[in-house]
């Protein structure tokens, strides 16, 4: 099972397999916590908002700084 870490959201998986739940938690992630920005960021790369600042980061670094923001990141179950 995953869980949303951002604060003050309650929203959790609901599926028969890891691999499901995980597409489920993305997908959430994306709907509910993203929005589209016009802006140039390099191939390869994402854009992070952290501290009220814009970062052009690679997706590992972007994952590394979510785990050190989010304590209660997704965990399977």
């Amino acid at each position: 099972m995953y869980r949303c870490s951002r604060p003050g959201c309650a929203w959790r998986s609901f599926a028969p397999a890891a691999a499901a739940a995980r597409e489920q938690y993305v997908e959430h992630l994306v709907d509910a916590h993203t929005e589209d920005v016009d802006v140039d960021v390099p191939e390869g790369m994402v854009q992070l908002h952290v501290d009220d600042e814009w970062l052009t980061v690679t997706p590992e670094e972007a994952r590394r700084l979510h785990r050190e923001r989010h304590v209660d990141s997704p965990d399977e179950e």
